[in-house]
């Protein structure tokens, strides 16, 4: 009996910080969501389609619109999971939440759109400036 009462503790136990694990990676993978890494990988596969799409003008924009939903958006994903470790390794579990908050609130959603402006038109400028340099 005290057999099947440690071994249910155990078990209680580990449920517990597999569930406090999981709140934490999904709180991450929120993080990556609100400060503005999913809406730069947007970018630049936009970028990319529009390249591919001069080189192929007549591939139908559905086959881009598949293959963003179906390929791309799949890796975007994978690439944050294996990002999670990462952000354990300095980042709390508290301190993601602080970032949450930040990222979501009015300025930090300022910081965020504005950061995309500033890198769109910062590579306008930088790629003319380093082809002449």
């Amino acid at each position: 009996m005290k057999k099947l009462f440690l071994f249910l503790i155990v078990a209680l136990v580990s449920l517990t910080v597999k569930a406090q694990t999981s709140d934490y990676e999904n709180d991450i993978m929120k993080f990556l969501e609100v400060n503005g890494s999913s809406e730069s990988y947007d970018m630049i596969y936009d970028q990319l389609v529009t390249q591919y799409k001069m080189m192929k003008p007549d591939v139908p924009q559905d086959f881009w619109d598949s293959a963003k939903k179906d390929v791309f958006d799949k890796e975007i994903e994978s690439l944050n999971k294996q990002l999670i470790p990462i952000y354990q390794k300095y980042f709390t579990h508290d301190d993601i939440k602080q970032l949450i908050e930040f990222y979501t609130s009015g300025i930090g959603k300022k910081l965020t759109s504005g950061s995309l402006k500033v890198a769109e038109e910062t590579t306008q400028i930088s790629q003319p400036w380093a082809m002449s340099n």
